[in-house]
């Protein structure tokens, strides 16, 4: 996980316009080269099923040749989001996982951890509060730790 790739904001337009920030800023920080290859694969996963899936959090995500290594991004909208969840409810937590098509394993790994720490007790309330990047890395560092 990398602090420089956690945002917490105010607001966000919309789920799609939260996607290509995200990956914008992935090609902002030199991680990946082109960045279409990557919104049109999470835009094709998107439309199969929201990946808004457990109360306020969306975990949108996609495998493709167009990055090296697998990236874990991390977006906290305080005003909540309209993610097309499964629950009806807004998403206050977005986290993006693109993973190289042969990063399988690693790439299951890192959804179904997500997945374990977004059921425990307190952990979204916690991230939903943060107030910085500084202070979301803290939170999963301190659960990782456990």
């Amino acid at each position: 996980m990398d602090k420089d790739l956690i945002f917490v904001q105010d607001e966000a337009e919309g789920k799609y316009e939260l996607l290509e920030q995200m990956v914008d800023k992935t090609l902002g920080k030199g991680l990946i080269m082109t960045r279409e290859p990557i919104l049109h694969e999470i835009k094709k996963r998107e439309e199969l099923e929201s990946t808004g899936v457990i109360e306020g959090v969306a975990l949108p995500h996609a495998r493709t040749e167009a990055v090296k290594d697998l990236i874990l991004e991390i977006s906290i909208i305080k005003n909540g989001l309209d993610f097309e969840a499964l629950d009806g409810k807004p998403v206050n937590i977005v986290f993006l996982i693109v993973a190289p098509e042969d990063a399988r394993k690693k790439y299951i790994k890192v959804l179904a951890r997500i997945s374990r720490m977004c059921r425990q007790e307190g952990f979204r309330d916690k991230l939903q509060s943060a107030e910085d990047a500084e202070e979301v890395y803290n939170i999963i560092k301190d659960l990782d730790s456990e």
